[in-house]
């Protein structure tokens, strides 16, 4: 997946990937995985925050609880959701290496749910 790659490689330019790009790009690796999942059962999730593609797909997978912590942790950063009652806040550089790994975990989840590797795609 694109989006992962470039989180991944994004640790080299941090003159042009501050940690609230990279938190957003992961985030969109994240939620490309966990779709791919859901299609995958012929589901559709009610929403798509960490939280959210969490808590529906715990329905149905393990997901470790340091996993789980980052995902709701990135969604504490980003309240977005709510039209009179935003708030963001910004990561910090040691987050970084933290959102890059939820993002492997979560690459794993899919490539178990599809049996291949999704990484490449």
């Amino acid at each position: 997946m694109r989006y992962h790659k470039t989180a991944q490689r994004s640790v080299r330019r941090p003159e042009v990937f501050t940690p609230a790009i990279i938190q957003n790009i992961a985030a969109m690796s994240i939620e490309k995985y966990f779709m791919a999942i859901f299609l995958h059962r012929g589901q559709l999730p009610r929403n798509h925050t960490m939280t959210d593609l969490l808590e529906e797909a715990r329905d149905f997978l393990t997901i470790r609880p340091d996993l789980e912590a980052t995902l709701r942790y990135m969604d504490s950063l980003q309240r977005i959701c709510s039209v009179d009652d935003i708030q963001v806040t910004a990561p910090k550089a040691e987050d970084v290496p933290r959102f890059i790994e939820a993002t492997t975990l979560v690459s794993e989840l899919a490539g178990k749910e599809l049996g291949r590797d999704v990484s490449r795609f």
